[in-house]
């Protein structure tokens, strides 16, 4: 899906600035927002790809004025609206509740099973890397093409890189496809690859290469 989250090499953006000391949660709320998200999805109720869909849904206006855990928050909504488990105007009344009374302490209910799954994810990882029965299509050195289209929903195949040349670097292990398995068509796991890409073929200047990681899929041998 091309949407607003898609911005390699978009221009007007500036540079991708990184703070090193950046903490984690700038505020307490975005550390409730990620705990809900983490709980919600580690019951089962939706999974990364779902969540990762959801954002990139938003209108692309909306998507470009909030933060970062403002858009998991979106998400969570969508989510769980589209599943049934809130409906808008349940949301509605809990959000004027809140702005009536900012400083009354949340309702809720403690859950100590919860808690134990939602730690050992923390902990452990919840990894979407799976067996597969055939061996990796490419091999380190394989020069290979992005595929030129993706199909409609999500994928994780950047816009940017599309129809390009490239070199495998890597591959690695195989993991759940996002393609499907954020709109529930199955995990159908594919080998991975480091792919380098040239940046002047990409955005016309640069000599570095840039290295994505890709789906077999969304590669096609090198005319």
């Amino acid at each position: 899906m091309d949407g607003p989250h898609d911005l390699g090499g978009a221009p007007g953006f500036g540079p991708v600035r990184f703070d090193p000391d950046e903490p984690l949660f700038d505020h307490d709320w975005q550390r409730k927002v990620f705990g809900l998200t983490m709980a919600t999805s580690t019951i089962g109720l939706y999974n990364r790809d779902e969540n990762r869909h959801a954002r990139e849904r938003m209108p692309a206006a909306d998507y470009r004025a909030t933060g970062y855990f403002e858009q998991w928050l979106v998400a969570m909504e969508t989510n769980l609206t589209e599943l049934g488990v809130l409906d808008a105007a349940t949301l509605r009344a809990r959000v004027e509740e809140f702005l009536a009374a900012p400083d009354e302490e949340v309702r809720g209910k403690a859950q100590p099973d919860l808690f134990e799954l939602f730690r050992d994810t923390l902990e452990f990882g919840a990894s979407l890397d799976r067996p597969v029965p055939t061996p990796p299509r490419y091999a380190v050195g394989d020069h290979v093409r992005a595929v030129s289209s993706a199909k409609p929903g999500h994928t994780r195949l950047p816009a940017y890189v599309r129809g390009h040349l490239g070199v495998v670097r890597r591959v690695d292990p195989a993991f759940v496809l996002p393609d499907t398995n954020a709109h529930h068509e199955g995990e159908h796991p594919e080998h991975t690859y480091n792919v380098a890409f040239n940046a002047h073929d990409l955005w016309e200047k640069g000599d570095h290469e840039v290295r994505v990681d890709v789906w077999e899929s969304y590669l096609e041998p090198a005319d």
